[in-house]
């Protein structure tokens, strides 16, 4: 069994980084690890233990390490910047995810700029024309769903990362794309009770929907149990809202599964707003673990992924790319954790809706 260094070289004691800048050596420290994991964790790190990422990650961004750019960019005369590229509503993409992203583009020496995509589609592919033929770009991490005639690499393009895209049909665990958790939820709503279903999707853009939605549709099958229906929403709200008015018109639903918190809370508005009371009729729970989910009345049960060590690994990969080192397997982040709140709990025999 492989045995990860602990040790490093003295450090008289960490100072805060507002006195001096952090090296490798306080990194390690504050990790526990050796200063040469640290260097491989920047390097990409597939050899690494997911608990010895999780601890490097967080002490990288306790102690706001970053390089001397200026001395890279000088040493190196090549390009510093890295791109990550979020929808034009960019609440979507959790902000703990960037912080992780950005972090390990820092701490490899990068200078990090986003970019935020319009709505308007024709606009949007101008838009990354103009990145992808940028001279100053190391790099590009999309945490949107980019158009594949842009997205498609070309000699001339810097190297381009769509976070969560490459592992869309083997569902790695612990990635942006793993919808596997759905499985663990569709199981224990069915020993509650309940045997009738229904999803509120993300959009099919999105491989991390796809994945959620086709999870779902594989264990309601292995379950035996029954959904009326896969609603496809935008992530947001008010796509929530609709779908959750046309669940209140659904006479048997017990159990709603969102693919995220804004379309869950959405859904149990809509309910509200057609005298339905969750759980007492309707088991809700979606994704992502929003600040204010455990807030409301009731409180959202919710899937928690840990998004800034999956931002910081989806950046890993882009950091690989970027310095053409060999494709080996990241570091599975298989840390996933159902919150069961008060929006869920055993099924009850629904009196029927009048229309």
């Amino acid at each position: 069994m492989a045995v990860e260094e602990t040790s490093s070289p003295a450090v008289d004691s960490l100072v805060s980084p507002k006195q001096r800048q952090p090296t490798l050596y306080d990194v390690a420290t504050l990790a526990g690890v050796s200063h040469q994991t640290v260097s491989r964790y920047l390097r990409g790190g597939s050899s690494l233990r997911p608990t010895t990422v999780e601890r490097v990650s967080k002490a990288l961004a306790e102690l706001h390490y970053t390089p001397n750019l200026a001395a890279r960019a000088l040493r190196s005369q090549e390009p510093d910047k890295i791109l990550v590229v979020v929808p034009d509503d960019s609440i979507h993409v959790p902000a703990k995810m960037l912080t992780g992203a950005k972090t390990v583009a820092l701490a490899n020496g990068y200078r990090v700029e986003t970019v935020t995509l319009d709505r308007n589609s024709e606009v949007v592919v101008s838009q990354l024309r103009r990145v992808l033929s940028a001279s100053d770009v190391a790099g590009i991490l999309s945490f949107a769903p980019l158009l594949r005639p842009v997205s498609s690499q070309s000699a001339t393009q810097p190297p381009l990362v769509v976070a969560g895209d490459y592992d869309d049909i083997l569902r790695a665990p612990g990635t942006l794309a793993d919808g596997s958790p759905t499985a663990r939820v569709v199981r224990h709503l069915v020993s509650l009770g309940h045997g009738h279903f229904f999803h509120v999707a993300g959009p099919s853009a999105w491989p991390a929907a796809r994945s959620r939605a086709a999870v779902y549709r594989e264990t309601i099958m292995e379950m035996g149990v029954t959904s009326h229906g896969i609603g496809y929403g935008d992530w947001s709200i008010a796509s929530g809202h609709a779908a959750g008015l046309r669940i209140a018109a659904l006479d048997h639903v017990t159990a709603v599964i969102a693919a995220n918190d804004h379309m869950a809370i959405g859904v149990m508005r809509a309910l509200h707003e057609n005298g339905l009371k969750v759980p007492n009729d309707i088991s809700v729970i979606g994704w992502d673990d929003l600040e204010e989910s455990s807030f409301l009345v009731p409180s959202l049960s919710t899937v928690r992924m840990d998004h800034e060590a999956l931002g910081g690994r989806s950046m890993m990969d882009l950091m690989r790319r970027v310095r053409n080192t060999p494709r080996t397997a990241l570091p599975t982040l298989i840390r996933s954790e159902i919150l069961l709140r008060e929006s869920v709990g055993p099924a009850r025999e629904r009196a029927p809706q009048v229309a």
